[in-house]
């Protein structure tokens, strides 16, 4: 089974071919793309690209899971853009930073994951 999601978007992917459902950890989707957190810290995304929000360093629409990142505890995406906790507590953000949601300091949108704070524990993404 594979699915290309609302629209066409991609969000659903190509990955329950690629990856166990057991190797899953955890899932966070948006209308146009998803990502998932394998149980071996991968961070995995897959959809719509046009802010940098998959994090993969383009804008490249993906139909097919990209990894993005190792190390990871947790994961939250709000419109647009993607927030992800590594296990050394460091926090990171990726995408649409037009209101100075990532946190860096800027309103420039990311296209490659930057760190914005260390000591967090859990993390959280909504509207823009």
């Amino acid at each position: 089974m594979s699915g290309m999601g609302a629209r066409g978007d991609g969000q659903l992917g190509d990955f329950p071919t690629m990856v166990a459902a057991s190797d899953i950890k955890s899932v966070a989707v948006r209308s146009h793309f998803a990502v998932f957190l394998k149980t071996d810290g991968s961070l995995w995304a897959m959809g719509y690209n046009s802010d940098g929000q998959l994090g993969d360093g383009t804008t490249t629409y993906r139909s097919t899971p990209v990894q993005v990142a190792t190390g990871v505890a947790s994961v939250s995406v709000g419109d647009d853009y993607t927030l992800f906790v590594k296990t050394d507590g460091s926090l990171w953000a990726t995408g649409n930073n037009y209101h100075g949601q990532l946190g860096d300091g800027t309103t420039t949108d990311r296209s490659t994951p930057v760190q914005v704070a260390t000591g967090v524990a859990s993390v959280a993404a909504g509207e823009e």
